[in-house]
Protein backbone atom coordinates (compact mmCIF):
# COMPACT_ATOMS: atom_id res chain seq x y z
CA UNK A 1 0.00 0.00 0.00
CA UNK A 2 1.25 3.12 -0.85
CA UNK A 3 1.41 5.85 1.62
CA UNK A 4 1.51 9.64 0.78
CA UNK A 5 3.98 12.25 1.87
CA UNK A 6 3.59 13.69 4.98
CA UNK A 7 2.66 17.28 5.42
CA UNK A 8 2.97 19.69 7.79
CA UNK A 9 -0.29 18.72 9.45
CA UNK A 10 0.59 15.62 9.95
CA UNK A 11 3.82 16.63 12.09
CA UNK A 12 1.47 18.88 13.55
CA UNK A 13 -1.06 15.56 14.30
CA UNK A 14 2.14 13.34 15.64
CA UNK A 15 3.44 15.75 17.62
CA UNK A 16 0.10 15.89 19.63
CA UNK A 17 0.29 12.26 19.88
CA UNK A 18 -2.39 11.28 17.27
CA UNK A 19 -2.02 9.22 14.02
CA UNK A 20 -2.12 10.70 10.62
CA UNK A 21 -4.89 9.33 8.93
CA UNK A 22 -4.27 6.91 6.30
CA UNK A 23 -4.77 7.51 2.41
CA UNK A 24 -6.21 4.23 -0.05
CA UNK A 25 -5.61 4.93 -3.57
CA UNK A 26 -7.80 3.02 -5.98
CA UNK A 27 -5.50 0.11 -6.35
CA UNK A 28 -5.75 0.05 -2.21
CA UNK A 29 -9.67 -0.28 -2.39
CA UNK A 30 -9.50 -3.06 -5.25
CA UNK A 31 -7.03 -5.52 -3.55
CA UNK A 32 -8.78 -5.38 -0.17
CA UNK A 33 -12.04 -6.10 -2.10
CA UNK A 34 -10.83 -9.57 -3.58
CA UNK A 35 -9.09 -10.78 -0.62
CA UNK A 36 -12.45 -9.64 1.10
CA UNK A 37 -14.51 -12.02 -1.18
CA UNK A 38 -11.66 -14.66 -1.19
CA UNK A 39 -12.30 -14.78 2.52
CA UNK A 40 -16.28 -14.80 2.57
CA UNK A 41 -16.36 -17.34 -0.36
CA UNK A 42 -13.94 -19.76 1.61
CA UNK A 43 -16.22 -19.20 5.06
CA UNK A 44 -19.59 -19.57 2.88
CA UNK A 45 -18.46 -22.86 1.33
CA UNK A 46 -16.88 -23.84 4.81
CA UNK A 47 -20.21 -23.25 6.23
CA UNK A 48 -22.51 -25.10 3.52
CA UNK A 49 -20.24 -28.02 3.74
CA UNK A 50 -21.37 -28.35 7.43
CA UNK A 51 -24.42 -27.97 7.44
CA UNK A 52 -24.67 -30.66 4.16
CA UNK A 53 -23.01 -33.07 6.46
CA UNK A 54 -25.36 -32.30 9.21
CA UNK A 55 -28.90 -32.47 7.60
CA UNK A 56 -28.09 -35.77 4.76
CA UNK A 57 -28.87 -38.71 6.60
CA UNK A 58 -26.77 -41.92 6.49
CA UNK A 59 -27.63 -45.14 4.26
CA UNK A 60 -31.19 -46.17 4.97
CA UNK A 61 -32.04 -43.43 6.63
CA UNK A 62 -34.62 -41.69 4.21
CA UNK A 63 -34.56 -39.04 2.28
CA UNK A 64 -32.75 -35.99 3.39
CA UNK A 65 -33.69 -32.25 3.80
CA UNK A 66 -33.91 -30.26 0.81
CA UNK A 67 -30.95 -27.66 1.41
CA UNK A 68 -31.21 -23.73 0.40
CA UNK A 69 -29.39 -23.52 -2.49
CA UNK A 70 -26.63 -20.99 -2.47
CA UNK A 71 -27.38 -17.74 -4.06
CA UNK A 72 -24.50 -17.71 -6.69
CA UNK A 73 -25.70 -20.88 -8.11
CA UNK A 74 -29.78 -19.56 -7.66
CA UNK A 75 -28.25 -16.28 -9.53
CA UNK A 76 -26.93 -18.34 -12.73
CA UNK A 77 -29.73 -20.17 -13.22
CA UNK A 78 -31.83 -17.31 -13.01
CA UNK A 79 -29.79 -15.66 -15.53
CA UNK A 80 -29.39 -19.04 -17.50
CA UNK A 81 -30.86 -20.06 -21.02
CA UNK A 82 -32.67 -22.53 -21.91
CA UNK A 83 -29.82 -24.51 -23.47
CA UNK A 84 -27.45 -23.59 -20.71
CA UNK A 85 -29.98 -25.21 -18.52
CA UNK A 86 -30.06 -28.26 -20.69
CA UNK A 87 -26.39 -28.85 -20.34
CA UNK A 88 -26.76 -28.45 -16.88
CA UNK A 89 -29.01 -31.47 -16.79
CA UNK A 90 -26.54 -33.26 -18.59
CA UNK A 91 -23.90 -32.98 -16.44
CA UNK A 92 -25.95 -34.47 -14.13
CA UNK A 93 -24.48 -38.17 -15.55
CA UNK A 94 -21.36 -37.35 -14.53
CA UNK A 95 -19.96 -38.24 -10.89
CA UNK A 96 -17.79 -36.18 -8.54
CA UNK A 97 -18.11 -32.38 -7.20
CA UNK A 98 -19.44 -31.34 -10.66
CA UNK A 99 -22.39 -33.22 -10.71
CA UNK A 100 -25.08 -31.16 -9.24
CA UNK A 101 -27.56 -32.17 -6.19
CA UNK A 102 -31.13 -32.71 -6.38
CA UNK A 103 -31.90 -28.92 -5.21
CA UNK A 104 -30.13 -27.72 -7.83
CA UNK A 105 -31.82 -30.21 -10.49
CA UNK A 106 -35.30 -28.52 -8.69
CA UNK A 107 -34.33 -24.88 -9.38
CA UNK A 108 -33.20 -25.30 -13.07
CA UNK A 109 -36.01 -27.38 -14.07
CA UNK A 110 -38.30 -24.62 -13.11
CA UNK A 111 -36.45 -21.87 -14.91
CA UNK A 112 -36.17 -24.08 -17.62
CA UNK A 113 -39.94 -24.47 -18.33
CA UNK A 114 -41.15 -20.90 -16.78
CA UNK A 115 -38.61 -19.39 -19.54
CA UNK A 116 -40.19 -21.44 -22.06
CA UNK A 117 -44.28 -22.00 -21.36
CA UNK A 118 -46.57 -19.63 -19.56
CA UNK A 119 -49.03 -22.41 -18.34
CA UNK A 120 -50.09 -26.06 -18.79
CA UNK A 121 -51.66 -26.44 -20.91
CA UNK A 122 -49.39 -24.05 -23.43
CA UNK A 123 -46.42 -26.71 -22.49
CA UNK A 124 -48.48 -29.51 -23.67
CA UNK A 125 -49.75 -28.05 -27.30
CA UNK A 126 -45.66 -26.33 -27.74
CA UNK A 127 -43.41 -29.24 -26.19
CA UNK A 128 -41.73 -29.17 -29.67
CA UNK A 129 -40.25 -25.96 -28.54
CA UNK A 130 -37.58 -28.10 -26.89
CA UNK A 131 -36.29 -31.14 -29.53
CA UNK A 132 -36.75 -34.23 -29.55
CA UNK A 133 -33.14 -35.06 -28.42
CA UNK A 134 -33.20 -32.83 -25.26
CA UNK A 135 -36.13 -34.07 -24.13
CA UNK A 136 -34.84 -38.11 -24.29
CA UNK A 137 -31.76 -36.44 -22.12
CA UNK A 138 -34.44 -34.97 -19.78
CA UNK A 139 -36.25 -38.08 -19.35
CA UNK A 140 -32.67 -39.75 -18.64
CA UNK A 141 -32.84 -37.47 -16.06
CA UNK A 142 -35.58 -38.74 -14.79
CA UNK A 143 -35.28 -41.77 -14.70
CA UNK A 144 -31.14 -41.83 -13.53
CA UNK A 145 -32.95 -39.97 -10.58
CA UNK A 146 -35.45 -42.95 -10.14
CA UNK A 147 -33.45 -46.24 -10.41
CA UNK A 148 -30.09 -44.52 -8.71
CA UNK A 149 -31.47 -41.81 -5.99
CA UNK A 150 -34.52 -42.59 -4.65
CA UNK A 151 -36.42 -39.82 -6.38
CA UNK A 152 -35.34 -37.39 -4.43
CA UNK A 153 -35.22 -34.88 -7.96
CA UNK A 154 -38.50 -36.19 -8.53
CA UNK A 155 -40.28 -35.99 -4.97
CA UNK A 156 -39.09 -32.41 -4.66
CA UNK A 157 -40.93 -31.50 -7.89
CA UNK A 158 -44.29 -32.76 -6.68
CA UNK A 159 -44.02 -31.83 -3.29
CA UNK A 160 -42.17 -28.31 -3.98
CA UNK A 161 -42.29 -27.21 -7.85
CA UNK A 162 -45.02 -25.39 -9.37
CA UNK A 163 -48.02 -26.38 -11.48
CA UNK A 164 -45.83 -25.69 -14.58
CA UNK A 165 -43.30 -28.03 -13.05
CA UNK A 166 -45.77 -30.79 -12.20
CA UNK A 167 -46.76 -30.86 -16.22
CA UNK A 168 -43.50 -31.13 -17.58
CA UNK A 169 -43.30 -34.46 -15.61
CA UNK A 170 -46.37 -35.55 -16.97
CA UNK A 171 -45.26 -34.49 -20.56
CA UNK A 172 -41.14 -35.54 -20.30
CA UNK A 173 -41.37 -38.67 -17.85
CA UNK A 174 -41.49 -42.12 -18.40
CA UNK A 175 -44.18 -42.86 -15.89
CA UNK A 176 -42.98 -46.50 -15.71
CA UNK A 177 -40.01 -44.67 -13.49
CA UNK A 178 -42.38 -42.80 -11.54
CA UNK A 179 -44.52 -46.17 -10.71
CA UNK A 180 -41.40 -48.06 -9.77
CA UNK A 181 -40.32 -45.11 -6.63
CA UNK A 182 -41.96 -44.81 -3.70
CA UNK A 183 -41.90 -41.80 -0.56
CA UNK A 184 -43.40 -43.72 2.52
CA UNK A 185 -44.95 -46.56 1.15
CA UNK A 186 -47.00 -44.11 -2.16
CA UNK A 187 -45.44 -44.54 -5.62
CA UNK A 188 -44.48 -41.55 -7.36
CA UNK A 189 -47.45 -41.46 -9.96
CA UNK A 190 -50.32 -41.57 -7.64
CA UNK A 191 -48.66 -38.13 -5.94
CA UNK A 192 -48.45 -37.01 -9.52
CA UNK A 193 -52.08 -37.68 -10.12
CA UNK A 194 -53.12 -35.83 -6.70
CA UNK A 195 -50.95 -32.99 -7.67
CA UNK A 196 -50.81 -32.45 -11.00
CA UNK A 197 -52.75 -29.30 -13.03
CA UNK A 198 -56.23 -30.95 -13.77
CA UNK A 199 -55.60 -29.36 -17.67
CA UNK A 200 -53.11 -31.47 -18.43
CA UNK A 201 -54.84 -34.79 -16.34
CA UNK A 202 -56.46 -36.56 -19.73
CA UNK A 203 -52.66 -36.61 -21.20
CA UNK A 204 -51.52 -38.16 -17.94
CA UNK A 205 -54.56 -40.93 -17.63
CA UNK A 206 -53.59 -41.43 -21.29
CA UNK A 207 -50.04 -41.97 -20.94
CA UNK A 208 -50.15 -44.02 -17.60
CA UNK A 209 -52.46 -46.36 -19.60
CA UNK A 210 -53.80 -49.51 -18.36
CA UNK A 211 -50.66 -51.43 -16.76
CA UNK A 212 -50.42 -48.29 -14.31
CA UNK A 213 -53.64 -47.02 -13.38
CA UNK A 214 -54.89 -50.98 -12.93
CA UNK A 215 -51.74 -52.00 -11.53
CA UNK A 216 -50.22 -49.91 -9.49
CA UNK A 217 -51.40 -49.41 -5.68
CA UNK A 218 -51.17 -47.40 -3.30
CA UNK A 219 -49.86 -48.23 0.48
CA UNK A 220 -53.38 -49.71 0.97
CA UNK A 221 -53.59 -51.54 -2.39
CA UNK A 222 -55.73 -49.54 -3.66
CA UNK A 223 -55.13 -49.01 -7.81
CA UNK A 224 -53.88 -45.51 -9.23
CA UNK A 225 -57.16 -45.42 -11.11
CA UNK A 226 -59.27 -44.90 -7.73
CA UNK A 227 -56.82 -42.59 -7.07
CA UNK A 228 -58.07 -40.45 -10.54
CA UNK A 229 -62.00 -41.30 -9.43
CA UNK A 230 -61.38 -39.41 -5.79
CA UNK A 231 -60.18 -36.75 -7.21
CA UNK A 232 -63.07 -33.47 -6.57
CA UNK A 233 -62.89 -32.02 -9.72
CA UNK A 234 -63.06 -34.69 -12.47
CA UNK A 235 -64.33 -33.38 -15.47
CA UNK A 236 -65.88 -34.70 -18.92
CA UNK A 237 -62.10 -34.66 -20.42
CA UNK A 238 -61.09 -36.89 -18.07
CA UNK A 239 -63.59 -39.19 -18.00
CA UNK A 240 -63.30 -39.16 -22.10
CA UNK A 241 -59.35 -39.90 -21.02
CA UNK A 242 -60.41 -43.33 -18.87
CA UNK A 243 -63.10 -44.34 -21.96
CA UNK A 244 -59.84 -44.45 -24.20
CA UNK A 245 -57.80 -46.41 -22.15
CA UNK A 246 -60.21 -48.79 -20.76
CA UNK A 247 -63.29 -51.01 -22.10
CA UNK A 248 -66.22 -51.31 -19.72
CA UNK A 249 -65.53 -55.18 -19.33
CA UNK A 250 -61.93 -53.94 -18.22
CA UNK A 251 -63.06 -51.87 -15.57
CA UNK A 252 -65.48 -53.87 -14.16
CA UNK A 253 -61.80 -56.01 -13.59
CA UNK A 254 -60.22 -53.64 -11.86
CA UNK A 255 -60.56 -53.83 -8.07
CA UNK A 256 -58.81 -53.04 -4.61
CA UNK A 257 -56.20 -55.55 -4.06
CA UNK A 258 -57.99 -56.83 -1.51
CA UNK A 259 -60.15 -58.15 -4.01
CA UNK A 260 -63.40 -56.14 -1.63
CA UNK A 261 -65.14 -52.81 -2.50
CA UNK A 262 -66.74 -51.98 -5.53
CA UNK A 263 -65.02 -52.15 -9.00
CA UNK A 264 -63.97 -49.25 -10.95
CA UNK A 265 -66.64 -49.45 -13.62
CA UNK A 266 -68.88 -48.73 -10.37
CA UNK A 267 -67.12 -45.78 -9.60
CA UNK A 268 -66.65 -44.89 -13.62
CA UNK A 269 -70.77 -45.35 -13.91
CA UNK A 270 -71.43 -43.13 -10.66
CA UNK A 271 -69.08 -40.11 -12.14
CA UNK A 272 -70.42 -39.84 -15.54
CA UNK A 273 -73.75 -40.06 -14.39
CA UNK A 274 -73.25 -37.12 -12.13
CA UNK A 275 -71.38 -35.24 -14.79
CA UNK A 276 -74.36 -36.03 -16.82
CA UNK A 277 -77.25 -34.44 -14.67
CA UNK A 278 -74.76 -31.58 -13.87
CA UNK A 279 -74.76 -30.70 -17.37
CA UNK A 280 -78.67 -31.35 -17.38
CA UNK A 281 -79.14 -29.09 -14.39
CA UNK A 282 -76.50 -26.27 -15.94
CA UNK A 283 -78.82 -26.33 -19.08
CA UNK A 284 -82.56 -25.56 -17.43
CA UNK A 285 -80.62 -23.27 -14.81
CA UNK A 286 -79.51 -21.57 -18.26
CA UNK A 287 -82.61 -21.75 -20.43
CA UNK A 288 -84.85 -20.40 -17.82
CA UNK A 289 -82.79 -17.36 -16.93
CA UNK A 290 -82.96 -17.08 -20.77
CA UNK A 291 -86.63 -17.44 -20.82
CA UNK A 292 -87.23 -14.96 -17.80
CA UNK A 293 -84.86 -11.90 -19.38
CA UNK A 294 -86.73 -12.10 -22.55
CA UNK A 295 -89.96 -12.19 -20.49
CA UNK A 296 -88.80 -9.11 -18.86
CA UNK A 297 -87.63 -7.25 -21.69
CA UNK A 298 -90.73 -7.68 -23.56
CA UNK A 299 -88.69 -8.34 -26.81
CA UNK A 300 -90.65 -11.54 -27.69
CA UNK A 301 -91.94 -15.14 -27.02
CA UNK A 302 -89.92 -16.46 -24.56
CA UNK A 303 -89.68 -19.78 -26.37
CA UNK A 304 -88.62 -18.04 -29.15
CA UNK A 305 -86.23 -16.20 -27.46
CA UNK A 306 -84.73 -19.01 -25.90
CA UNK A 307 -83.64 -20.19 -29.19
CA UNK A 308 -81.77 -17.44 -29.97
CA UNK A 309 -77.89 -16.92 -30.58
CA UNK A 310 -75.39 -14.71 -28.42
CA UNK A 311 -72.92 -11.93 -29.49
CA UNK A 312 -69.47 -12.53 -28.05
CA UNK A 313 -70.41 -10.78 -24.63
CA UNK A 314 -72.76 -12.94 -24.19
CA UNK A 315 -75.92 -11.12 -25.32
CA UNK A 316 -78.40 -12.03 -27.46
CA UNK A 317 -78.90 -10.23 -30.74
CA UNK A 318 -81.62 -9.85 -33.21
CA UNK A 319 -79.00 -10.38 -36.37
CA UNK A 320 -78.09 -13.44 -35.04
CA UNK A 321 -81.63 -14.49 -35.07
CA UNK A 322 -81.65 -13.54 -38.23
CA UNK A 323 -78.64 -15.01 -39.84
CA UNK A 324 -77.93 -18.48 -37.79
CA UNK A 325 -80.75 -21.04 -38.87
CA UNK A 326 -81.84 -23.21 -35.89
CA UNK A 327 -83.50 -26.34 -37.56
CA UNK A 328 -80.52 -27.29 -39.39
CA UNK A 329 -79.74 -31.08 -38.88
CA UNK A 330 -76.55 -31.67 -37.02
CA UNK A 331 -74.40 -35.12 -36.70
CA UNK A 332 -72.22 -34.99 -33.95
CA UNK A 333 -69.50 -37.64 -34.30
CA UNK A 334 -67.16 -38.74 -30.80
CA UNK A 335 -66.91 -41.92 -29.57
CA UNK A 336 -66.93 -40.52 -25.81
CA UNK A 337 -70.71 -40.60 -24.19
CA UNK A 338 -69.83 -38.08 -22.13
CA UNK A 339 -68.15 -36.17 -24.59
CA UNK A 340 -70.78 -36.00 -27.34
CA UNK A 341 -73.70 -35.53 -24.51
CA UNK A 342 -72.05 -32.40 -23.45
CA UNK A 343 -71.41 -30.87 -27.29
CA UNK A 344 -75.59 -31.99 -27.69
CA UNK A 345 -75.84 -30.10 -24.76
CA UNK A 346 -73.83 -26.89 -25.66
CA UNK A 347 -75.97 -26.86 -29.28
CA UNK A 348 -78.90 -27.37 -27.30
CA UNK A 349 -78.70 -24.20 -24.90
CA UNK A 350 -77.72 -22.53 -28.47
CA UNK A 351 -81.56 -23.11 -29.98
CA UNK A 352 -80.06 -25.90 -31.82
CA UNK A 353 -82.83 -29.09 -31.17
CA UNK A 354 -82.07 -30.98 -34.60
CA UNK A 355 -79.52 -33.05 -33.33
CA UNK A 356 -78.21 -37.20 -34.50
CA UNK A 357 -74.95 -38.48 -33.28
CA UNK A 358 -72.78 -41.51 -34.08
CA UNK A 359 -70.13 -43.30 -31.96
CA UNK A 360 -67.27 -43.99 -34.73
CA UNK A 361 -66.73 -43.09 -38.24
CA UNK A 362 -68.03 -45.98 -39.93
CA UNK A 363 -71.33 -45.25 -37.98
CA UNK A 364 -71.16 -41.95 -39.18
CA UNK A 365 -70.81 -42.68 -42.90
CA UNK A 366 -74.37 -44.90 -42.52
CA UNK A 367 -75.50 -41.88 -40.53
CA UNK A 368 -74.62 -39.09 -43.17
CA UNK A 369 -75.68 -41.13 -46.47
CA UNK A 370 -78.98 -41.91 -44.91
CA UNK A 371 -80.07 -38.43 -43.09
CA UNK A 372 -77.93 -35.83 -45.11
CA UNK A 373 -76.63 -33.83 -42.23
CA UNK A 374 -75.89 -29.90 -42.87
CA UNK A 375 -73.27 -30.11 -40.52
CA UNK A 376 -70.99 -32.57 -38.78
CA UNK A 377 -69.07 -32.22 -35.54
CA UNK A 378 -66.38 -35.06 -36.42
CA UNK A 379 -64.00 -36.03 -33.64
CA UNK A 380 -60.26 -37.20 -35.46
CA UNK A 381 -58.96 -39.64 -32.99
CA UNK A 382 -61.77 -42.68 -32.84
CA UNK A 383 -61.16 -46.36 -33.16
CA UNK A 384 -62.50 -48.55 -35.99
CA UNK A 385 -61.72 -48.80 -39.71
CA UNK A 386 -61.90 -45.04 -40.24
CA UNK A 387 -60.86 -42.02 -38.29
CA UNK A 388 -62.66 -38.93 -38.14
CA UNK A 389 -60.70 -37.51 -41.31
CA UNK A 390 -61.69 -40.36 -43.18
CA UNK A 391 -64.52 -40.43 -42.41
CA UNK A 392 -65.52 -37.00 -43.44
CA UNK A 393 -64.06 -37.54 -46.49
CA UNK A 394 -66.15 -40.46 -46.90
CA UNK A 395 -69.41 -38.51 -45.82
CA UNK A 396 -68.20 -35.47 -48.42
CA UNK A 397 -68.72 -38.06 -51.43
CA UNK A 398 -72.23 -38.65 -50.94
CA UNK A 399 -73.48 -35.47 -49.33
CA UNK A 400 -73.15 -31.74 -49.22
CA UNK A 401 -72.41 -31.54 -45.46
CA UNK A 402 -70.00 -29.40 -43.58
CA UNK A 403 -67.74 -30.20 -41.20
CA UNK A 404 -66.04 -28.90 -38.10
CA UNK A 405 -63.11 -31.15 -36.68
CA UNK A 406 -63.40 -31.61 -32.99
CA UNK A 407 -59.87 -32.86 -31.44
CA UNK A 408 -57.22 -32.55 -28.46
CA UNK A 409 -54.13 -33.15 -31.31
CA UNK A 410 -52.56 -30.52 -33.54
CA UNK A 411 -49.60 -31.97 -34.59
CA UNK A 412 -48.63 -30.89 -38.08
CA UNK A 413 -49.44 -34.48 -39.44
CA UNK A 414 -52.89 -34.33 -38.14
CA UNK A 415 -53.47 -30.71 -39.37
CA UNK A 416 -52.17 -31.88 -43.12
CA UNK A 417 -54.72 -34.58 -43.02
CA UNK A 418 -57.37 -32.70 -41.74
CA UNK A 419 -56.65 -29.89 -44.48
CA UNK A 420 -57.08 -31.99 -47.37
CA UNK A 421 -60.77 -32.38 -46.52
CA UNK A 422 -61.37 -28.58 -47.07
CA UNK A 423 -63.03 -28.56 -43.28
CA UNK A 424 -65.46 -25.19 -42.67
CA UNK A 425 -62.98 -25.27 -39.04
CA UNK A 426 -61.40 -26.86 -36.67
CA UNK A 427 -62.29 -26.59 -32.42
CA UNK A 428 -59.29 -27.65 -29.97
CA UNK A 429 -60.86 -30.07 -26.89
CA UNK A 430 -61.70 -28.84 -24.39
CA UNK A 431 -63.63 -26.33 -25.50
CA UNK A 432 -66.46 -24.58 -24.50
CA UNK A 433 -69.92 -23.38 -25.57
CA UNK A 434 -68.77 -20.22 -26.58
CA UNK A 435 -66.21 -21.67 -29.06
CA UNK A 436 -69.27 -23.84 -30.38
CA UNK A 437 -71.29 -20.10 -30.76
CA UNK A 438 -68.45 -19.15 -32.70
CA UNK A 439 -67.84 -21.82 -35.17
CA UNK A 440 -71.32 -21.63 -36.09
CA UNK A 441 -71.83 -18.24 -36.94
CA UNK A 442 -69.33 -17.80 -38.89
CA UNK A 443 -70.65 -20.96 -40.81
CA UNK A 444 -74.06 -20.67 -40.88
Amino acid sequence: MTKPPQRSGDNKRKDQGKPAPVVYTAEDVERIRREYDAKFSELEHRILKTIEKAVTPKPGEGTPLRMTMPHSSLSWIEKATPRQLIELFGSSFTDGPKRPDPGTLFMAWGALFSSLFLSSSDLQNDIDTISREDRELLSRVIHEDCTRRGGKFVFTILQKGANLDRAALVVIANLNDLAAVSQDGEPAIILLVKTCDKSIRPLLIKKAGKRLLAGVNDRDGIPVLFTVFGLGDLNVYDIEAVENVFTKEELKKVVPKTGLGRSAFDAYTEIATRLKESLAHQRKSFMNARAGAAAETGNGKAGDDASASMDGNGHETDESRETCDTSILILVVDDSRVLRSLLIQHLKNLGYENIIEAQTGDEAVVVAAEKHPYLVFMDINMPGKRDGIAAAAEIRKTTDARVIFLTSCCNKETIDRARDIDPEGYILKPFSERNIRVALRLLI
